[in-house]
């Protein structure tokens, strides 16, 4: 009878202690899906930051395999908007506004540089175009995640993360808008070129440019309406000439 009591004991103890480790499996389990959601949340909040500011902050300040995803994140975007300045600094839009009626003014011995250097600007645009459309790949982004050596768990979080339903539209949007520039330098290069050939044919005044000659006038108004008649108001585009 002593034993069958003594046996009786040592189950009742095997379950205590069995049900105490599930219980604390249980807690581990709650805190640590709990520490995950929060470490996730934490990165998305800091990517729609980014996409709102378009500034990155490269501090790192989450832990482990979430560092990890973070790093990769915050290059990905400071590489991105290293091309989308580049883009924006050396479309046609870009290199138009140069020609403001203070550089008319004072540099205009400096227009035939930036006509010589037209080309240059093109190629850095077309580079930060090719940036960006490569960057937008899935493929391109799998890669990055497989170089960090990232847990193969935190694959769906990290696609989730980095791959957002805009992104076949912005890839669309970023192919047109380089076929649209190659369309557009040209006549950008049209205007410069007869500011350039023909200096005594021009003047600034009250912050205006003047073209004498009604021909080249007629040249310059055409080639400027077909760089920017179809250019969205969000666009900034000062209109130098009369």
């Amino acid at each position: 009878m002593e034993q069958t009591k003594k046996g009786l004991s040592g189950i009742k103890i095997f379950w205590i202690v069995f049900g105490s480790i599930l219980g604390l499996l249980f807690i581990w389990l709650i805190l640590t899906v709990n520490s995950e959601i929060k470490a996730e949340n934490k990165l998305i909040a800091m990517r729609d930051h980014i996409l709102d500011t378009e500034e990155v902050d490269m501090n790192i300040t989450s832990k482990g395999e979430y560092a990890k995803i973070e790093k990769v994140m915050k290059e990905y975007y400071q590489e991105y908007l290293g091309y989308y300045d580049d883009v924006n600094e050396n479309d046609y839009i870009a290199i138009y506004n140069i020609l403001t009626p203070e550089f008319l003014s004072y540099k205009k011995e400096d227009l035939a540089k930036l006509l010589k250097g037209l080309t240059s600007y093109q190629e850095t645009f077309n580079q930060g175009i090719d940036g960006m459309i490569k960057l937008l790949d899935e493929d391109e982004m799998e890669h990055r995640f497989i170089d960090a050596d990232i847990d193969y768990y935190h694959l769906d979080f990290y696609k989730e993360l980095m791959i957002l339903e805009s992104d076949v539209d912005t890839l669309a949007s970023w192919q047109d808008y380089k076929k649209e520039n190659d369309e557009k330098m040209p006549y950008i290069k049209g205007m410069i070129e007869i500011l350039v050939n023909h200096p005594d044919e021009w003047y600034i005044e009250d912050e205006t440019l003047y073209i004498i000659d009604s021909t080249l006038l007629e040249e310059y108004n055409t080639y400027y309406h077909l760089a920017f008649d179809d250019v969205s108001s969000s666009e900034e585009v000062e209109s130098n000439f009369m």
